[in-house]
């Protein structure tokens, strides 16, 4: 028995103290991006691949010395306790407030992403990590008999096995981007093990590898930018950005080592898991809090440092359920910890924190909940269409054939989705075009109400007027002629959905015949407002009611006259408007009747060639809801596969490709279709042969 302990104290690597300081390195990183929402920070120490190289490099070591089930059995030990206690209190979080979440067992067996609208995602966004950690954890054995056998050839091989399903578009969403992020971690974690298996490399390799990576990160820059310019959105980016930066940090060992032996380095050692589930949270409390008169970047500064700060409270309340010794579930171990817990959920109730704090929605002041995966719908394609898209006759490009599957497709949606009876219409960048019916709908050559598509018309009408100096963005609207109450409303706050204006409402959901875009006027300066100007996204017909007004009284139009002369006319489009009618305010928010193939040209024009005003907008948004300067567009800036909007019956979007397509029935596109209508818009753009490019600025 002794020999053998001697043997194995030989053969088994001593830990190699470089990988916990840089490991510590990488967290502190991953802290900062969470807490600050600042992209250019996911360019320097790419956390999570340095974090999965550490991750193998020591799961290689416990492989060596125990059994591959004593291993697992572990890791699991340590990560389930503190990862179910973190599960249930978003849950139980997300049940009070009524917001919806993704299937229970998600939260609490992984092997998906979690996902919850608690506070617009910022409790669960940042769990992608954990998925990929657990699958990582399952896979760790095959993995390292892989990489005992093969050495440095398996992590290579996972770095081509990235690019290819990169290159192939294959790990853009669902389950191709969980996919993508499986293989991208295992590579790396297959990279640490390589490292115990073969020994530390010698500093000309790594210098050699740090070259390679950077030389890949720039000529992949050339194929393609990261999505809102996070490294961690595009795995190919993501892997080199990281490869270089651990290779790099690689050099200076000694300075690594002698960081891992700080108070900081073991404290972020000693509590990975519970700092890296809470810190997102305890970094949303602080932007709720610290109030908006301070300078941003100074503001980003002190919300960092207070997170920082917070995380010792927050580790001292919750490390016992991952840093377990003997006893630790003792009273006098437990009880401090629960009073202290309650004293914090007593102060978030009553009192003046609870007065600022809203988990439902995410205010204005603070940046997108971390995210390491573009914000997509997701969309699951039917089996027959993928068929379809894999098959000779999709891939010997015959248009008619092309136009069969579309019609099989709208046939099917209109069906299955209850429509009713359906149109579309599909263009492609080279000029294709496809008009389809199914059922008893009427001809392309009758038109269609557009609902809320009509807003991109008065946007641009404002935008206009913006141009020419006759309108500033962030003018008040003031008394509007009539003693409105609310005057310190700005015309950005109408355009982004910021005004916190009332809701037009009437008792049946429908808006009486003859309503008058004065009456909304009235109506709304009666209501309190339902938020502070400019604090939440909260889509409204009635200010885009207010800046058809506004259009009137600059320019001594009427709306129906400025829409013609400054923009149908010239296009040649034949529109029709009503004003409170079809149970709707109509007006300026959704008052517009034309010919579909006309609302095809005005979605590219609009959403694709950005043209509709003299000078070519750019988005700037960065919401769901499109907190822009151009209105509403259910799409995330950056990350959405399409463009568009829905305006009740009619569907309107375009993609990267240059792909138009318009959807327009007898039936209801929005609520409870939402998902669906855009999945119904993906079959027919991937069909077309579009459907690929993310469309952004």
């Amino acid at each position: 028995m002794i020999s053998e302990a001697i043997q194995e104290k030989f053969t088994t690597p001593q830990r190699d103290t470089a990988l916990d300081g840089l490991r510590a390195l990488a967290i502190l990183r991953v802290i900062t991006w969470h807490a600050s929402g600042w992209s250019w920070t996911t360019w320097i120490i790419s956390s999570v691949p340095a974090m999965f190289v550490v991750t193998g490099a020591l799961l290689a070591r416990s492989l060596q010395k125990a059994s591959a089930f004593q291993t697992l059995k572990k890791r699991f030990t340590r990560l389930l306790l503190p990862l179910w206690f973190y599960s249930l209190t978003v849950y139980l979080l997300s049940a009070h407030f009524h917001v919806r979440t993704s299937a229970v067992w998600a939260f609490f067996l992984p092997f998906s992403q979690p996902t919850s609208l608690i506070a617009s995602q910022w409790f669960t966004s940042a769990m992608w990590y954990l998925r990929a950690y657990v699958w990582v954890l399952v896979l760790a054995p095959f993995i390292y008999a892989l990489t005992r056998r093969f050495k440095s050839l398996i992590p290579i091989a996972g770095i081509i096995a990235v690019v290819a399903l990169a290159v192939r578009n294959i790990d853009t969403a669902g389950f191709g981007w969980a996919a993508g992020d499986i293989l991208l971690y295992s590579t790396c974690t297959a990279a640490g093990m390589a490292w115990l298996v073969d020994g530390r490399p010698s500093p000309r390799t790594l210098h050699f590898a740090a070259i390679a990576f950077l030389a890949g990160a720039c000529g992949w820059l050339l194929y393609r930018q990261p999505l809102d310019g996070v490294v961690n959105n595009d795995h190919v980016l993501h892997l080199f950005v990281g490869g270089f930066w651990t290779a790099l940090l690689l050099h200076f060992p000694k300075i690594l080592s002698s960081f891992s032996t700080t108070a900081v380095s073991g404290f972020l050692n000693k509590y990975p898991l519970s700092i890296y589930l809470w810190h997102s949270m305890t970094a949303w409390f602080f932007w709720q809090l610290v109030p908006n008169k301070i300078p941003t970047n100074a503001r980003v500064l002190l919300i960092v440092g207070l997170t920082f700060a917070a995380l010792p409270v927050v580790t001292y309340i919750i490390g016992l359920f991952e840093y377990r010794k003997t006893g630790w579930f003792a009273f006098l171990q437990v009880s401090p910890r629960i009073l202290l817990m309650v004293a914090l959920v007593i102060s978030i109730n009553v009192g003046p924190l609870s007065s600022k704090l809203d988990f439902v929605r995410t205010p204005l002041n603070q940046p997108l909940p971390p995210s390491a995966a573009p914000k997509v719908v997701k969309i699951t394609i039917e089996d027959d269409v993928e068929d379809f898209l894999d098959s000779s006759a999709f891939k010997d490009n015959t248009w008619s054939v092309r136009e069969t599957e579309m019609q099989s497709i709208l046939d099917y949606r209109t069906k299955e989705m209850g429509l009713g009876a359906a149109r579309a219409i599909v263009i492609t960048r080279d000029g294709h075009i496809w008009h389809g019916i199914s059922g008893n709908m009427r001809s392309f050559d009758q038109p269609s109400l557009i609902g809320s598509l009509t807003k991109t018309f008065t946007t641009t009408l404002i935008m206009q007027l913006v141009q020419k100096g006759l309108l500033s963005l962030d003018d008040p609207v003031g008394d509007m002629g009539m003693g409105f109450k609310h005057g310190q409303i700005t015309i950005r706050q109408l355009l982004t959905h910021t005004s916190g204006l009332s809701k037009y409402k009437t008792n049946n959901g429908y808006v009486a015949k003859g309503t008058t875009p004065m009456d909304v006027l009235k109506y709304t300066s009666k209501q309190p407002l339902r938020s502070p100007p400019g604090a939440y996204v909260d889509y409204s017909t009635s200010g885009f009611s207010l800046l058809g007004l506004i259009l009137e009284q600059k320019t001594g139009m009427t709306f129906e006259e400025l829409l013609r002369t400054r923009i149908t006319d010239s296009l040649g489009y034949n529109i029709s408007t009503f004003r409170g009618d079809y149970g709707s305010i109509g007006f300026s928010t959704g008052g517009i009747i034309m010919t579909m193939d006309d609302l095809a040209d005005w979605t590219r024009r609009y959403f694709f060639d950005r043209t509709t005003t003299k000078e070519t907008w750019d988005w700037a948004m960065r919401e769901t809801t499109g907190v822009g300067t151009h209105g509403y567009c259910p799409c995330r800036n950056k990350s959405f596969l399409a463009l568009g909007h829905i305006g009740g019956r009619t569907f309107a979007s375009v993609d990267g490709d240059g792909t138009v397509v318009i959807i327009d029935t007898t039936g209801i596109l929005v609520l409870g279709n939402y998902k669906k209508t855009q999945t119904f818009a993906q079959e027919l753009r991937l069909v077309a042969g579009g459907g690929k490019k993310y469309l952004y600025p």
